[in-house]
């Protein structure tokens, strides 16, 4: 009995030891019972501890305890995009510390990064801001902190506080393109070009065929007045095989009036893209501003061979086989056009132009009555076209309307019997040999 008295004695001695060290008066304790845990002052915890079965419980005892259960729940309400439990877990976890109980289960990397992910999903970008300083003082060198800090600097128009951190990523030498996009736009929005265009460049030193920052790129140098017709160069001369790239360079190079140039691109690469309408389209108006009316028609061909509904690649053909004064073909591929479109407006007034410019070619100083025939079928396509809404050629109606060139009563009455007889007039002579339409006999003739 003796023994056991002295042995209650020696623990009790032991445990007041204990808690004199953990605890002082007017500190306080954490505290447990094994059901709940509480912070309390030195002098109750000395009371429960010694009275009501309560223990001291160190910060190293709840990690023990909560860190794997907010680890597991945290990643689980992530996944679910349950983002104020799992911005509540995270935060829990950091409070906690939990990346110094095991950094295999907790990364603190990950845990800033995703807690202030979620807080971007419930709109709460301060905070989010405030969790990604709190992250970037204890891991500086974190690009993917910097991006959504930069990214929740942005959401809260803090534009130079977003470049500078932008800024801070193009000196770790992030290789990001949507990052250093969004610098190079901002440097945009604040006049800063030279230091745009060295961001976009940047861009394509990693990512060189990004058909976006190159034209990013262009545009900026349009902009500044550069010529930008080098990028769409070297980003052709890459991809040769890509249309878009070569019709846009090829584009450029006829704004700038290089049309030979554009014409050897279009032609390097075509064969490459032989079903490619664009590529064909591109180089007979290549062709065709160049005075090539011949090469402009063979290709203009070849494309109606691959899309022969295109009633406007006709009206192309015909246009070309006019500047060669081939009215013949002209009017054959301007019938085509008129069939296909269902004698749509575009196509009427096409075909009033081609009997306006065959007119002029054919008359003489005096209009004859077959001028006056061909000027009178010119002037009736106008009309038609004029009425379902295409005036393009008005200036020619309106010449045709103001001078003594129409086929009237005065010119029906000159006409020999049997001719009037038929009720209708055509065109003679070698020059409008082509022609087979006539004149309809009108009613006040």
């Amino acid at each position: 009995m003796r023994n056991y008295l002295w042995a209650i004695i020696g623990l009790s001695i032991l445990f007041s030891a204990s808690l004199d060290a953990q605890c002082r008066r007017g500190e306080q304790l954490r505290i447990t019972n094994d059901v709940e845990i509480k912070v309390v002052d030195c002098r109750e915890a000395t009371r429960l501890i010694y009275n009501d079965g309560w223990y001291p419980y160190s910060i190293e005892d709840e990690r023990e305890d909560r860190c794997p259960q907010l680890s597991s729940s945290s990643a689980e309400y992530y996944r679910s995009s349950n983002w104020e439990l799992s911005a509540n877990a995270y935060s829990e976890m950091m409070n906690l510390r939990c990346d110094q109980w095991d950094p295999d289960w907790v990364n603190p990397n990950d845990v800033y990064l995703y807690w202030a992910i979620a807080l971007e999903y419930l709109g709460k970008f301060d905070e989010s801001e405030k969790v990604l300083v709190e992250g970037l003082e204890e891991l500086p060198d974190n690009t993917d902190l910097m991006k959504r800090l930069a990214y929740s600097f942005k959401k809260q128009g803090k534009t130079d506080e977003m470049i500078i951190e932008y800024e801070r990523l193009l000196d770790s030498d992030v290789k990001d393109t949507d990052t250093l996009r969004d610098l190079a736009s901002a440097y945009g929005d604040q006049g800063r070009t030279d230091e745009q265009v060295s961001v976009l460049k940047k861009i394509l030193s990693f990512d060189p065929n990004n058909s976006a920052i190159q034209s990013e790129l262009a545009r900026v140098y349009e902009n500044s007045g550069e010529d930008p017709l080098e990028i769409f160069k070297a980003r052709f001369e890459d991809n040769p095989e890509n249309a878009s790239y070569a019709i846009e360079y090829a584009q450029k190079l006829m704004d700038n009036g290089d049309v030979d140039e554009a014409i050897d691109a279009l032609e390097g690469t075509l064969s490459y893209n032989e079903t490619n309408n664009m590529v064909y389209l591109t180089l007979g108006n290549a062709y065709n501003e160049n005075s090539d009316f011949d090469e402009a028609v063979e290709v203009l061909e070849d494309l109606f061979d691959l899309d022969r509904n295109n009633y406007r690649v006709a009206i192309k053909i015909s246009e070309n086989h006019m500047e060669l004064d081939e009215f013949d073909e002209a009017y054959e591929w301007g019938s085509k056009a008129l069939r296909i479109s269902k004698n749509n407006a575009e196509a009427l007034s096409h075909m009033g132009n081609l009997y306006y410019k065959a007119m002029n070619i054919c008359r003489g100083d005096k209009f004859s009555r077959s001028d006056k025939v061909v000027a009178s079928l010119a002037y009736n396509y106008f009309v038609q076209a004029a009425k379902k809404g295409n005036s393009k050629y008005f200036k020619q109606k309106r010449w045709l309307e103001e001078n003594d060139v129409l086929f009237g009563h005065a010119d029906w009455f000159m006409l020999d019997k049997d001719i009037q007889a038929t009720g209708r007039v055509s065109p003679a002579g070698r020059c409008y040999e082509w022609v087979s339409e006539s004149l309809t006999k009108q009613s006040d003739w």
